[in-house]
């Protein structure tokens, strides 16, 4: 257990600095800061199975989310060595996103495997909250993206909502350490990528770019190393 506190620890520090480094546009730095952010939240979802062989399954979800979305945040970084708008940046990008988003989807899998939904379907009430909110922000003009990219970025909050449905129905189902710390993960890993959203795509929102990235960064790896501690309590 204490290395994975110390795996942990680390992780979050190196997340603290990797958004230091995006502050003050130290690119190179920054890709450095995330990659061992990642490599160290991926030890931490092995050092979990290692001490709890028991929750082989449970893990094998946890760690291969966590690979995907290692290998998604360090494509997304790749844009530290190529001309910004390249075809090299892009093709990272598109590469990031990818791997990013079946990392969340094997959570959400995971959630709804280990908390069948079941036995809360009225949590699915609250599953259209977040795709409407986006979509009246796109109505009313807020969202600078294409007709495509609003499509997808309707279907990635779409995830995101039921995410947060899974998270609930986790804990409802499991309510003990486990249950609280995966639905701790799964609130914070939300709040990142509403986060990053708004910064992106909604000028409106005046989120600082000199914030963001403390609230950004430091939330998701915090999730990534939450989910893995869950192990444990499994």
């Amino acid at each position: 257990m204490v290395y994975f506190v110390v795996a942990g620890v680390l992780c979050v520090l190196c997340s603290i600095a990797k958004a230091y480094c995006d502050v003050h546009s130290y690119r190179h730095r920054e890709f450095v800061f995330k990659l061992f952010a990642s490599l160290l939240f991926l030890a931490c979802g092995v050092i979990a199975l290692l001490c709890n062989k028991q929750a082989l399954n449970y893990a094998i979800f946890i760690l291969c989310a966590l690979i995907f979305g290692a290998i998604g945040d360090i494509m997304l970084c790749m844009d530290a060595f190529f001309p910004k708008d390249s075809y090299d940046e892009g093709f990272f990008s598109v590469i990031g996103t990818s791997n990013f988003f079946a990392g969340h989807l094997i959570y959400l899998v995971l959630l709804y495997y280990y908390a069948p939904i079941s036995q809360t379907p009225y949590l699915l009430l609250a599953l259209p909250v977040l795709p409407l909110i986006l979509l009246a922000l796109i109505m009313a003009g807020k969202i600078e993206l294409g007709k495509a990219k609003s499509y997808l970025l309707l279907a990635y909050f779409l995830v995101l909502g039921g995410t947060i449905i899974g998270g609930a129905s986790f804990y409802l189902g499991n309510p003990s350490n486990a249950g609280i710390i995966v639905l701790v993960a799964t609130v914070l890993f939300t709040f990142s990528d509403i986060i990053l959203g708004l910064k992106t795509a909604c000028p409106s929102a005046r989120i600082s770019p000199r914030v963001a990235p403390y609230l950004v960064m430091p939330s998701y790896c915090a999730a990534q190393v939450l989910y893995a501690l869950s192990v444990f309590f499994l």
